[in-house]
């Protein structure tokens, strides 16, 4: 396999609407051959068996660059998911709970081998071999190089820095693509876990593009759990759903605000209420 060097400047570039990828060059290091593309077509040759999970996430691209310095290797995964919140998504799926997270792009975390992190449309994945100390050394050099050419703004999605802090279980903010409590006509979600002395929540928000979207979903919500709805409005709604149990709804213009799990009543009004002002809604 060629080795090309690499000068110690650094290059990294996405061009218009991420046809093309220049790697990163990063000192001491060298590139162990071309740059593999990965699309839909081939993901599965490098990610067989996960590859239609990403695909739920809209996966668009991937690009793999390897690295050798000695016996070392790295290699440098960029995953391109369209637009921010997928990209969050695929993520947030994948980030352990237990994951110490970072201000790495919009959010990241590292293993004693490992960095993944996201930044706008991208989901980038990083691992190093046979390299002493390579998270906190050449994978979070290259993380924060890579990271300031990637997006502009390299935010949360606007709906999960809108879920609120106090009593948040840490690493349960998450974007559901499809199928959302195994129910397929819910569609996408946001979710987020709460935690008091009394148990625990989750808090759910469903953003769509009108009322009628809205509408058309709370209908469905109410057949499937047979309840009568003579007029469905901007609102209250309590749904029995036969598999996940009592589900506390808010209909808010675009929004349906949510929460399944223990009742805890108070909890769950004052995030419902912190939730609202935050969202502007």
């Amino acid at each position: 396999m060629k080795l090309y060097l690499i000068p110690l400047l650094t290059a990294f570039c996405f061009m218009a609407k991420a046809a093309s990828f220049d790697p990163p060059q990063i000192p001491g290091w060298l590139q162990d051959g071309d740059v593999e593309v990965f699309d839909k077509d081939n993901l599965f040759n490098h990610i067989n068996g996960a590859s239609e999970f990403y695909f739920s996430y809209n996966f668009q691209k991937l690009w793999v660059t390897r690295y050798k310095k000695d016996e070392a290797e790295m290699t440098l995964e960029v995953y391109d998911h369209g637009d921010i919140v997928h990209a969050y998504g695929i993520y947030s799926m994948e980030r352990p709970p237990e994951a110490d997270v970072k201000d790495i792009g919009a959010q990241g975390y590292y293993e004693e081998s490992i960095l993944n992190f996201v930044a706008g449309r991208y989901y980038v994945k990083m691992n190093a071999y046979r390299e002493p100390n390579a998270a906190l050394g050449v994978l979070m050099s290259t993380a924060r190089m890579v990271s300031e050419r990637m997006a502009d703004d390299p935010s949360l999605p606007e709906i999960v820095r809108a879920m609120p802090g106090d009593q948040l279980v840490p690493n349960s903010r998450q974007f559901v693509s499809n199928t959302f409590m195994g129910l397929e006509f819910l569609g996408s979600a946001y979710r987020a876990k709460y935690s008091n002395d009394d148990g625990e929540l989750t808090l759910f928000v469903m953003e769509r593009d009108s009322k009628s979207d809205i509408e058309n979903l709370l209908l469905k919500y109410h057949e499937f759990a047979q309840t009568d709805v003579s007029v469905l409005s901007e609102g209250d709604y309590v749904i029995e759903d036969p598999f996940n149990g009592t589900i506390h709804l808010s209909w808010i213009g675009n929004y349906i605000i949510g929460f399944s799990g223990d009742d805890l009543k108070s909890l769950r009004e004052r995030i419902a209420a912190e939730m609202e002002r935050n969202l502007g809604v």
